[in-house]
């Protein structure tokens, strides 16, 4: 079994363990009427955040592999459960999956969303 976890996942423990300190700095930033700034912000960093881990598990995979994995050494491949439901676009020796496109796509927006006019904001 792939240990990939304990690297990536010491990342979300501490944005985790800072939500609070996070949620107090991100709400002065907008503004007690900018709250939905504060939700778009959020949806954004959990879909980027999401995205990241996927495809640190496949760079692990290929960095680090292990004997027994048959794909070990080999970064996304049309046969991984990530390319199989959406699908995938060729990019030589690895695909990259529809799916990281979208939440790009849609992390984007929400990120545009929560920062667009930002000098606008009002400090309450």
């Amino acid at each position: 079994m792939y240990q990939y976890h304990l690297f990536p996942m010491f990342f979300i423990f501490v944005l985790i363990s800072f939500a609070a300190l996070i949620d107090d700095m991100t709400l002065k930033v907008f503004g007690r009427n900018k709250r939905s700034k504060a939700l778009f912000l959020g949806f954004a960093t959990l879909i980027t955040a999401i995205v990241v881990e996927d495809f640190a598990w496949f760079v692990n995979r290929w960095l680090v592999p292990l004997e027994s994995d048959p794909k070990g050494g080999q970064l996304m491949q049309y046969s991984d459960w990530t390319s199989k439901h959406i699908g995938a676009i060729n990019a030589g020796n690895f695909v990259i999956p529809v799916w990281y496109l979208f939440a790009i796509g849609l992390a984007s927006i929400a990120y545009y969303a929560a920062f667009r006019r930002h000098d606008k904001w009002d400090y309450e």
